[in-house]
């Protein structure tokens, strides 16, 4: 019993020396942050913010009334809305850091990267490999920049990976025509996105977009520029530029800005140039800043959207004999809603109407052809108003399925559009019933026919009369 108990009592103060060692030993160590993509020639360096202390495995922040940062970090935390909390300890000059729901890293990080130069000397990246590293870093809250742009990174210090989130420029481009079909006459929206780069290190920075469209598409000049919820589109230098146009902006002037949203819009109208294309692309390049000791160096990113519009083809023949074509078939049609098509005549623009009175009915050639075009996909349906002469007209209309994904079918049978989105139906009409001619053999037959009906009318007459009398 004795030998368990001083066992016992050997094995507690074993634990509370190592309990007490655990905090000694994190406090002693150093750690590191790596960042995994550096950027160009761009330089970097951490700023300790807070000072970290371990409880076993718990931690706290504090900042002194000493340290670099103290000044700047206050003026933060004196703005209530930020939700950071500095509370001093005793007359330490020590602060515990605290923060409530409305504190953001990312709004923090932003007031550091504009107030970097009150932040102290901090520690300087080197190269190792294709990395850059901070090594020997005590453990705590630091900050990140980089001479060319900013990474907004915080982290407790310990061995970590970060990302250089101030990457080179892009943007995104969209339309506002979902399935990207279109038909022609319509008027799309197009938006272009990206964001204010920081342009520290340069006397000058870069920020020049350039818009090309393809001749299916008519540029209707009416850019916009907005950065945040400002509209800079007066101060953004805007010129044609062929079919497009070219937007620069002074990105110098928005720093107060980084990586807020930079959005562009503007609309085109599909032409009738479309009707024998397969797609009309739209391409934005952005042409960018890359080194601030080189105001010539520049790099280039770019993003292109596509749309397309189908053509319904008839091809109207004899049932029987496909090489006969017929001419003269009238068709009209309808969409997935039962209102009618109608294309205008010279700019071939489409538009949907209530009833036939206003449709466009199109008539088959010589070649037994006739088009619907400039059409986005759904369902139509294809009506037989009039057949080629000594022809029957279709009874049942002819269901076409286009799909956005440039598929199509008839009549639920799966059919194949050309390569500049043409569909072709083909509609056979079979011959009707001919009457006899005047004078013919026919014209006798008819006589016979009238003469044996009016000797059953007789037999019947004389029939029902001697019925009668035997009756009565």
């Amino acid at each position: 019993m004795k030998t368990m108990r001083k066992l016992f009592t050997v094995l507690l103060a074993l634990a509370m020396t190592l309990a007490l060692a655990v905090p000694a030993f994190a406090a002693d160590t150093t750690g590191s942050i790596t960042i995994t993509n550096p950027q160009g020639d761009r330089t970097y360096t951490a700023y300790k913010i807070f000072d970290v202390t371990y409880s076993g495995d718990h931690y706290s922040y504090t900042i002194s009334d000493t340290d670099a940062a103290f000044t700047t970090v206050k003026a933060y935390a004196d703005v209530t809305a930020n939700g950071l909390t500095l509370t001093p300890v005793g007359k330490t000059g020590k602060y515990n850091v605290s923060t409530g729901d409305s504190f953001s890293a990312a709004s923090f990080a932003q007031y550091l990267k504009t107030n970097a130069g009150s932040l102290g000397t901090g520690t300087a990246f080197t190269q190792v490999g294709n990395t850059m590293k901070a090594s020997g870093l005590t453990p705590g809250y630091y900050f990140v920049s980089g001479t060319s742009g900013t990474v907004c990174e915080l982290a407790t210090a310990k061995d970590i990976q970060i990302r250089d989130k101030n990457e080179a420029p892009q943007i995104e481009k969209s339309v506002d025509d979902a399935d990207r079909t279109v038909e022609i006459g319509q008027k799309l929206t197009y938006t272009i996105t990206g964001k204010v780069p920081s342009t520290k290190g340069y006397t000058e920075y870069t920020y020049e977009l350039t818009d090309t469209m393809s001749e299916g598409l008519t540029f209707n000049k009416d850019v916009k520029v907005t950065i945040g919820d400002e509209d800079v589109t007066t101060a953004a230098a805007i010129t044609k530029n062929g079919n497009g146009f070219v937007a620069s902006v002074n990105m110098m002037h928005y720093q107060d800005q980084i990586d807020a949203p930079v959005v562009i819009t503007y609309t085109a109208t599909v032409n009738e140039k479309a009707i024998q294309r397969d797609k009309e692309t739209n391409t934005a390049t952005l042409k960018y800043s890359d080194n601030p000791a080189d105001k010539n160096s520049f790099k280039e990113s770019s993003v292109e959207v596509e749309v397309f519009s189908f053509n319904i083809v008839i091809n109207k023949y004899a049932a029987g004999n496909e090489s006969t074509k017929l001419e003269g078939a009238k068709f009209v049609l309808k969409n997935a809603e039962g209102k009618y098509y109608n294309c205008d005549t010279a700019t071939k623009a489409v538009t949907w109407v209530v009833g036939k009175a206003d449709t466009t009915e199109v008539t088959t050639d010589v070649n037994g052809v006739a088009r619907f075009d400039g059409l986005q996909a759904g369902t139509y349906k294809l009506e037989e108003t009039a057949a080629p002469a000594g022809y029957n007209q279709l009874i049942k209309d002819i269901t076409i399925v286009l799909k956005e994904d440039g598929s199509a079918t008839i009549d639920d049978a799966a059919s194949t559009p050309e390569a500049d989105r043409s569909l072709t139906a083909g509609v056979a009409n079979s011959t009707g019933t001919m009457l006899p001619e005047t004078g013919g053999t026919g014209i006798m037959i008819f006589v016979a026919l009238g003469a044996l009906a009016v000797i059953c009318s007789g037999v019947f007459l004389v029939t029902n009369k001697r019925m009668s009398k035997e009756f009565f």
